[in-house]
């Protein structure tokens, strides 16, 4: 898992069916203290994260295991996908 910081929301007006009720936010990789480490990119988020959120978040095959219907997970490429909302680094 990564840290990342959640730019802001994709607005799409046609999207597979399957991704209906999942949104797509601008994330930007980055360190704890939210320096950012990349290029932004798309990730779907299926846990409700907001702008400016520090966020955790996978690539590649771990990033279709994150949508919550498992038989989707298999049929759709997903690149990047936001696993979890960080509250506090102790």
């Amino acid at each position: 898992m990564q840290y990342g910081k959640i730019a802001g929301t994709v607005v799409a007006t046609q999207k597979s069916k399957e991704l209906q009720g999942l949104s797509l936010k601008v994330l930007i990789p980055c360190d704890a203290q939210k320096n950012s480490l990349g290029e932004p990119l798309v990730a779907l988020d299926a846990i409700g994260a907001r702008s400016g959120d520090l966020v955790l978040w996978v690539g590649k095959r771990e990033a279709s295991m994150a949508i919550p219907e498992p038989k989707v997970a298999n049929l759709l490429p997903v690149d990047a996908a936001v696993t979890g909302i960080v509250d506090d680094i102790g």
